[in-house]
């Protein structure tokens, strides 16, 4: 069951933050227009949700974790995509960890795979044991000997030990109420045609800030195949939501208006052309 104070924070507690389409050739842009994570394959605690409020918009939202503790939750797109690992390439997405007194963790991340999943909830992300992957990662909780949170990570092949990180220093802010996060993956290839290149991920927030991470990180085992891309999310013994959100304007009433005039202009010129001899 989705916990009822999570979706009404998605939907009323956050602004999404507007941005850019993305620049490269390949890849998917699921900041602007709109994306229906009721489509997608979910795995573990993850639900998906489409609602219009009223306030103006219609929302689809991918639910990792609903706040309960103790989930792992994955959401992948139903149909997989080639990428060319020579060529660079995009993908950006708003997130949203709603506002809690309680512990923050784990984490979320952006994935790459080839074949969707998920993992190990808690520190695993929700990531852990999803092999042939590559991840951007929000984690948002440490122990001593790890990043402090929360942190920026690449990750590579299920396992949750980061080629490279980044500590923001962002604390509890990270749970913010009045905006979303807008978050980007971006690829640059090494020039030399061998599937490598710098993996980059960002996060973007109005107040904020932006905050890096990037890795050199070879993709030659998903070159070739067909690759999935999609989210995964833990919050361990946390109370953290994980929201994917995607967003599209309610037509005005006068839109409608003016589109039922259309259909029904469009329908008496076919009743004419019909009535006139041939």
């Amino acid at each position: 069951m989705i916990k009822k104070s999570v979706v009404v924070a998605a939907l009323f507690g956050a602004s999404l933050l507007p941005v850019a389409s993305a620049s490269a050739d390949q890849g998917v842009n699921l900041s602007s227009g709109f994306t229906d994570f009721t489509t997608w394959t979910l795995a573990g605690s993850a639900m998906a949700a489409n609602q219009t409020p009223g306030n103006g918009f219609t929302y689809s939202q991918l639910l990792l974790t609903q706040g309960t503790g103790g989930e792992a939750g994955s959401g992948f797109a139903p149909v997989a995509i080639m990428l060319d690992f020579d060529q660079a390439f995009a993908f950006d997405f708003h997130f949203y960890i709603p506002v809690s007194t309680e512990l923050r963790g784990d984490g979320l991340t952006f994935t790459l795979a080839g074949t969707p999943g998920g993992g190990v909830g808690g520190s695993g992300l929700g990531y852990e044991g999803l092999g042939n992957s590559v991840a951007f990662a929000i984690d948002t909780f440490h122990f001593d000997d790890e990043p402090v949170s929360p942190s920026l990570q690449i990750l590579q092949n299920g396992s949750v030990t980061p080629l490279a990180s980044t500590e923001t220093g962002l604390g509890d802010t990270i749970r913010d109420p009045d905006f979303q996060w807008h978050a980007s993956v971006d690829y640059t290839p090494s020039g030399f045609d061998d599937n490598a290149g710098t993996f980059k991920g960002t996060i973007e927030h109005l107040n904020l800030g932006s905050f890096s991470v990037s890795a050199t990180v070879d993709f030659s085992a998903l070159a070739g195949s067909p690759v999935y891309y999609g989210f995964t999310a833990g919050n361990g013994a946390a109370l953290d939501g994980h929201i994917i959100t995607s967003a599209v304007p309610v037509p005005e009433p006068e839109i409608y208006g003016m589109l039922l005039a259309g259909l029904g202009l469009m329908g008496f010129v076919a009743r004419r052309r019909r009535k006139l001899p041939g």
